[in-house]
This record gives C-alpha cells, sequence and structure tokens, in this order.
C-alpha cells in the first residue's frame, strides 16, 4: 500500500501543499508533520491545502487538519483548503468544519 505524499509548492506569498492520498488513521501523522513543518519554515502568509488528490479523509484525518489550522493560527498565517472532492467536502459540511475552514473549489481562486 502506498502512502500518501504532500509536494509543497511556492506560489508568490502562497505556499501550496499538494496532497496525495488518504488522510486516515494511517497516514494523518505522516500529512501533519510535513505540512507543520513547513508551516513553521515557511514566509508564505497564506497556506492553501489542495485536496484535488485525496479521495477519503477519516475522523483522525479532521483531527490533523483542525491541529494544522490551529498551527496555522498561532503563527498567524491564513489556512485554505481548496479543491475538495464532493465525498470529503460533506464529510466537512456533516462535522461543521466547513464553518471553520475557509475552503475554495480551485487553488487559483484563494
Amino acid at each position: 500500500m502506498i502512502g500518501t505524499s504532500v509536494k509543497f509548492e511556492q506560489i508568490g506569498s502562497k505556499l501550496v501543499c499538494r496532497i496525495n492520498g488518504d488522510i486516515d488513521a494511517y497516514h494523518s501523522a505522516d500529512v501533519k508533520k510535513a505540512i507543520k513543518d513547513e508551516l513553521e519554515k515557511t514566509s508564505a502568509m497564506t497556506v492553501i491545502l489542495d485536496m484535488s488528490q485525496v479521495p477519503y479523509v477519516d475522523s483522525a484525518g479532521l483531527g490533523t487538519m483542525v491541529a494544522l489550522l490551529k498551527v496555522a493560527r498561532t503563527l498567524n498565517k491564513e489556512l485554505v483548503l481548496a479543491s475538495l472532492r464532493q465525498n470529503v467536502k460533506r464529510v466537512f459540511e456533516m462535522t461543521r468544519l466547513d464553518k471553520v475552514f475557509k475552503i475554495t473549489d480551485t487553488v487559483e481562486e484563494v
């Protein structure tokens, strides 16, 4: 089974984190560490999580997202979720986290 990967790309004053794979109990710790480390290093004030390649998020994944949001806020950075698939977006809506996170349809919108 292939793990979940995160690639980082600086676009102007924004940092785009392209997540590829599930954010679940098996992979969320790795995803969290990779993005947290990058959040602490980057000078970008806006960090965009490109979720277009994330087919599945479970409760552990949601916990990871909330933890990353806290880290971003502590560092006075904005965390934006972009390009969520319909089923993943539904999980955020059902848990009311769509009210907590800024969510956009595309990375370019941010």
